[in-house]
């Protein structure tokens, strides 16, 4: 069997980050109008994903609103919910949102409002160029393009059409997450593409903000273009990846770490040699386990199954994979939790996505040392 061996290193980059305040008078690093500062293309998906995750209860009050006097109702049933609320034309800060809706303001609008009989700012939400817009860190919020040349901030005045991608023709492969699918009546922003080709988008329609599947054809079908903003920056080896784990000391109190397979840092490992048969074909975060002595770790991670959240534990002596990246040195592997005896060393901890259900985690660890004899 051919094994590939991967050889752990950090590398140490320095990025001098230039900023501004405004798209009239500020052009990026590349020469291109922009609206803000700096982003990277992990802060643009962990951003996003927090409008999608946010999780609030529906009252009767935001069906209607109370400050909407009587103009409004909302089309979302009472009840709990998850995912910040539609407004056309909206932008509302994550935590703001939150605050509004716990006062009584209304959400949900659908979309083609005039507000000419609706108070704008009785409804909080996010449109799909409103949730793009707080992805990408923006000053302001910018909107599609338009023909219309009296419609301020259309997206094109600070981005670019990636490079080498045409979705009509199926050139895809410069897509990269943190770009956006744009047309005449949409935008959503694009996380990852799955092992059998299948593009994850967070975007706000007509539900809220969601973090969902489409599929290429879709988007050709539909008009879609690939644009980039100008000021967005590629992650330079980030942690949570085979190059640069993320290390762990863990010792006999119990260590929790916060993370979000979302984040895609890597997609390397889909099999593992302990079920090669079980597919984990969603992005994952790599762990080193650092232990100086013989003794047992215990590892678990949150949950999130009824939220369409999936992400499963494997423990690993090395991150060795074979030709087809099957991952030969997996020694346990559980949904949610791993006990094991080891030797002193360094070990890998891997939490993997599962069925492309990735998301948040909070990953627990201890280490208990054999107790000494004397």
């Amino acid at each position: 069997m051919m094994r590939t061996r991967r050889t752990t290193f950090s590398l140490t980059f320095l990025l001098v980050l230039w900023t501004s305040s405004s798209c009239d008078d500020a052009l990026s690093p590349g020469g291109g109008a922009v609206d803000g500062p700096p982003v990277t293309t992990s802060q643009a998906i962990l951003t996003a994903d927090r409008y999608a995750r946010v999780h609030w209860t529906m009252t009767t009050a935001n069906r209607q609103g109370i400050t909407c006097e009587g103009t409004f109702l909302s089309n979302y049933p009472v009840g709990d919910r998850i995912g910040v609320g539609y407004k056309w034309g909206g932008w509302t800060d994550v935590d703001e949102f939150v605050e509004k809706v716990a006062q009584g303001y209304a959400t949900g609008t659908g979309g083609g409002l005039t507000y000419e009989t609706i108070p704008f700012d009785c409804v909080v939400g996010v449109s799909c160029t409103g949730l793009v817009s707080r992805a990408w860190h923006l000053n302001h919020k910018y909107t599609l393009n338009y023909p219309d040349p009296d419609i301020p901030r259309k997206f094109r005045e600070i981005t670019h059409t990636v490079p080498g991608v045409d979705i009509s023709a199926g050139q895809v492969e410069g897509v990269r997450k943190g770009d956006v699918f744009i047309n005449e009546y949409h935008t959503m922003l694009f996380v990852y593409e799955t092992t059998n080709g299948i593009p994850m988008i967070i975007d706000s329609s007509y539900d809220g903000v969601r973090f969902r599947s489409v599929s290429w054809g879709e988007l050709a079908s539909e008009g879609y273009t690939a644009i980039r903003y100008n000021n967005i920056l590629e992650d330079s080896d980030p942690p949570g990846t085979a190059s640069n784990p993320i290390v762990l000391t863990p010792g006999p109190s119990e260590t929790s770490v916060e993370g979000n397979t979302r984040d895609v840092v890597s997609l390397e490992f889909h099999r593992y040699a302990l079920a090669p048969a079980f597919q984990q074909p969603g992005p994952e975060v790599v762990y080193e386990i650092v232990v100086g002595e013989p003794g047992t770790l215990t590892a678990s991670i949150t949950e999130f199954k009824t939220e369409s959240i999936n992400n499963d534990l494997h423990l690993l002596s090395s991150l060795d994979t074979d030709s087809t990246g099957v991952a030969l040195d997996c020694i346990a592997r559980d949904d949610d939790f791993i006990e094991a005896a080891l030797e002193g060393g360094n070990w890998y901890l891997i939490v993997d996505g599962t069925n492309n259900a990735p998301g948040e985690y909070t990953l627990t660890v201890a280490f208990e040392p054999e107790p000494t004899t004397r």
